[in-house]
């Protein structure tokens, strides 16, 4: 088996008598890019710091590639990149050379920091702006500087709070094919996010993190259809046929307007069942004198899933369990 490069087990953590973190236990493998999610408050940024060792008090255990961080923490921590959710950098200094000054820091040699400042400065699009003070950039641009910071030294563990916040759309999906390029390259990725739509496209396997415990772990798709959540069929006839009792058959069939219908799949939704309905769909429609114009299957993603744990936690708290 891979040993993981990431790995906790039990980590719980009190903050003046609260827990944040409760037996927090997951691990991550090489080169998987991982998407940490939960509601404000469960717990995420508390378990980063950990990580990146701006807290050291707390129970468990956290290991980066077999080495233990609280036995050896500066071995540890030389393998992480770490961007944090606010990033901090001297607003006097030049982009070039607050990146300089942190790539000291984190013992890169001079020539492959020159190297390397000015291959990710141009990666992110930044090379224009090397001789900017920081104090004259704009959010976005500190954000990628952010990111930049944290690979100057080549990490073998990648660990992002947050790091699509406040970006444009553009700047969104460049900072998503970094994380994928630097996967592909064999760096793994832990990142934190509330912008689902972002963790459903770049993760390979999500953590679910409610109210300090991590729930579930899994790729998206096996965790929806561990839940059962349904997959969806929508039917538009252009011509219904005269019989549409059918399409119950297969689960709940709804009428949303007149020829179009919504099936929702009764039981786990497994690629086979619904290659089942579709063709049931198509012979049935034909045999009873109606044409189809649009056939259109919606899996459960990343925003079912979280709601659907949310969801369950909420009826749980309300019902004492």
């Amino acid at each position: 088996m891979t040993t993981p490069v990431l790995e906790l087990k039990g980590v719980s953590k009190s903050f003046y008598g609260q827990k944040v973190l409760s037996d927090v236990t997951f691990s991550i493998s090489p080169g998987e890019v991982f998407g940490y999610i939960g509601p404000n408050g469960a717990g995420k940024s508390t378990t980063l710091k950990i990580l990146a060792g701006l807290i050291t008090q707390y129970d468990g255990s956290v290991t980066i590639a077999g080495t233990d961080v609280k036995r050896e923490p500066a071995r540890a921590h030389a393998l992480i990149g770490f961007m944090p959710q606010a990033c901090g950098f001297q607003n006097w200094r030049t982009v070039e050379s607050a990146l300089d000054s942190l790539g000291d820091l984190s013992g890169v040699p001079a020539d492959t920091r020159k190297r390397r400042i000015a291959e990710l400065l141009e990666r992110f699009k930044l090379a224009d702006a090397r001789t900017k003070k920081v104090k004259d950039l704009s959010g976005g641009m500190t954000q990628k500087l952010g990111l930049i910071q944290a690979l100057l030294h080549e990490p073998r563990l990648l660990v992002l709070d947050e790091p699509l916040e406040g970006l444009d759309p553009p700047s969104r999906q460049l900072l998503k094919d970094v994380i994928r390029e630097r996967s592909n390259a064999g760096t793994t990725v832990l990142f934190s996010s509330h912008i689902l739509s972002d963790v459903e496209n770049v993760a390979d396997r999500v953590g679910i993190l409610n109210q300090g415990q991590v729930e579930s772990t899994g790729s998206i798709r096996d965790l929806t259809r561990m839940f059962d959540l349904p997959t969806e069929i929508d039917v538009d006839f252009s011509s219904p046929p005269g019989d549409t009792s059918f399409l119950a058959a297969a689960g709940k069939a709804v009428e949303r307007k007149p020829g179009e219908w919504r099936v929702t799949l009764a039981g786990k939704p497994a690629p086979d069942a619904v290659d089942e309905v579709i063709h049931a769909l198509v012979e049935r429609t034909l045999a009873g004198g109606g044409r189809l114009r649009k056939i259109a299957v919606t899996e459960p993603g990343l925003d079912d899933l979280f709601a659907h744990y949310i969801n369950r936690s909420e009826h749980g708290a309300r019902h004492g369990q």
